[in-house]
């Protein structure tokens, strides 16, 4: 496996099959995300924070690391990478993917999509330069 988060620990052979299984049940549920939800490959993002580089990392907190990146089109995006050790399955992630990519509020940040690639489960937001939430909300529109 290349650069960047490495997502699981050596496994024995049933867990590996146990995955691959899961892996291509997430697959076909992947086609029921909704349309506004963009499929991103693990190497487009790879691609989009050069290969998870220290100097892209803006967050880390519990299970995940966040990463700024630029999408090939040129739009800044924030790329949360969802650790290995989360307790949250594929099935959960998805319907966290559909359920985030219905809210649209003027202060919350927009789900562009995800990657559900092998064993990573990535999230796409629009990126927000660093400013705190005050400064956010007083700013007239």
């Amino acid at each position: 496996m290349g650069p960047g988060p490495k997502p699981l620990h050596r496994e024995s052979t049933n867990g590996q099959r146990l995955r691959a299984q899961i892996r291509a049940e997430v697959e076909a549920e992947m086609t029921t995300l909704p349309g506004n939800v963009k499929l991103y490959s693990y190497v487009d993002l790879r691609i989009a924070t050069e290969d998870f580089s220290p100097v892209n990392k803006v967050g880390n907190r519990g299970f995940e690391l966040v990463y700024k990146g630029t999408l090939i089109n040129g739009i800044k995006v924030a790329i949360k990478v969802l650790s290995s050790e989360s307790t949250q399955g594929a099935k959960e992630f998805l319907s966290e993917i559909a359920a985030i990519s219905d809210i649209v509020h003027e202060n919350l940040v927009k789900l562009y999509g995800a990657c559900i690639e092998g064993d990573y489960r990535i999230l796409v937001y629009n990126y927000l330069e660093k400013i705190s939430i005050a400064q956010t909300l007083l700013v007239p529109q």
